[in-house]
């Protein structure tokens, strides 16, 4: 009573000095004051409250409905009121008061986002407002899964999607499926795209490709990909995985070809000479798989890939001091990259040098992000032609662990042991 009564005096205050309108959005203010640290609460590490997650009466409400009975029109109030009634548990009543909301505004951004994450589906924004509100969907679902929260990301991309379909919002989409091993789902993504655009923009193109791809079949995502870059004012994204997707048919020719277009399309970047280099290499051309290695490490002298493939072509073509210089400048500007520890091993160890060549395949070991057993049994190898008889069981058990019941290496370690 005497909250109310303290109400009744401060909305006589507010008459006299400002109007009718003019109290009412003080009121909505004061309201959205209290109510605030109440949503903030309920909202906990999420992005939005599960309905009922403050069953108490919330002194804000009389502040509301104060405001409401002196503007029936105002639209922030109507926008408190709905969320005073979710956190009560009132979800139904919620939704008419955001629906109401929107009635007397529709371009409410703040509105919108509160009546779609409480799954209304009475009412669709407009396409420039859903995108706004999409894009603020998707800064939610890239909060979620930075928190590994996967299932909140997953509805808030999915609500951005639904909203405004994108191929961004569809890459989201699917990286989180990955993540989550569930590749029928990201297809069905790239899917559904495609039924939503037109054969003139590249998009449905790249949304068929990767389906496609996703689906591993090469051929169609090769082809799906080139018509994406005949459409497109910038073809690289699309070249490179069409070379992509030749090169897991061992098309090498039509691979190298795309890679070439990609160059074109974008000289300044050093990845697709590299592909192209690559394409040299996989044709026994290492002569000209140097000529484009070079010309990706003169785009990028600070970048360990160029110079780890530059070292790797002269160790294929037996030309060990100079893959040896290049492999160690690729390890000072990436000293995790294993395959660089690896050839350079092999590098040494072609040279005579075998205790350092040991050491350095004991750091490719390290390095690798799985479980390289065949390295392990090289490792034993060396060691056991050095006659390191305990370091080559230890390497050997060690690869065993890696590969159980391999029997090239039980043999090994029982000829070492007996």
């Amino acid at each position: 009573m005497v909250r109310n009564l303290s109400i009744a005096g401060l909305v006589v205050i507010l008459l006299t000095l400002h109007g009718r309108a003019l109290a009412a959005a003080s009121l909505h203010n004061g309201a959205a004051l209290l109510l605030r640290s109440h949503w903030r609460e309920a909202t906990g590490a999420g992005a939005f409250p599960a309905c009922g997650a403050n069953a108490n009466p919330l002194p804000a409400g009389a502040w509301i409905e104060r405001a409401l009975r002196l503007n029936p029109q105002d639209e922030r109030a109507w926008l408190l009121r709905g969320r005073a009634a979710w956190l009560a548990g009132r979800c139904d009543e919620a939704l008419q008061d955001w629906e109401r909301a929107l009635s007397l505004n529709p371009q409410d951004r703040a509105a919108w986002t509160l009546y779609l994450a409480a799954e209304g589906k009475s009412l669709q924004p407009d396409p420039v407002t859903a995108e706004g509100v999409a894009a603020y969907f998707l800064f939610l679902g890239d909060r979620s899964q930075k928190a590994e929260a996967w299932e909140d990301a997953r509805r808030w991309y999915t609500l951005a999607f639904s909203l405004h379909p994108t191929a961004a919002g569809a890459r989201k989409l699917e990286a989180l499926y990955l993540r989550l091993e569930q590749k029928e789902r990201a297809v069905a993504v790239w899917e559904e795209l495609v039924a939503h655009l037109p054969a003139s923009d590249p998009d449905r193109w790249w949304a068929l490709g990767r389906a496609a791809e996703l689906s591993e079949q090469w051929e169609r995502a090769a082809l799906f990909y080139g018509e994406g870059a005949r459409r497109s004012p910038a073809p690289y994204d699309f070249r490179m995985r069409e070379g992509a997707a030749c090169e897991r048919l061992k098309d090498w020719a039509r691979a190298e070809a795309a890679y070439r277009r990609a160059v074109e399309a974008r000289p300044d970047l050093f990845w697709p000479y590299l592909s192209v280099g690559h394409m040299r290499r996989v044709q026994k051309d290492l002569e000209d798989a140097l000529v484009w290695y070079r010309k990706a490490e003169a785009l990028a002298p600070n970048r360990y890939e160029p110079k780890y493939w530059l070292g790797y072509a002269h160790y294929l073509r037996e030309e060990y001091p100079a893959a040896e210089e290049l492999l160690r400048a690729a390890l000072e500007r990436n000293p995790k990259h294993a395959w660089s520890a690896y050839y350079l091993a092999q590098t040494l160890y072609r040279q005579d040098r075998r205790e350092e060549a040991v050491e350095w395949l004991r750091e490719a070991i390290g390095l690798y992000q799985g479980k390289p057993w065949n390295w392990a049994v090289q490792l034993g190898d060396w060691l056991a032609g050095a006659g390191d008889k305990e370091g080559a069981l230890i390497a050997y058990r060690q690869a065993l662990e890696w590969k159980p019941g391999d029997e090239g290496i039980q043999a090994k370690i029982r000829a070492l042991e007996e």
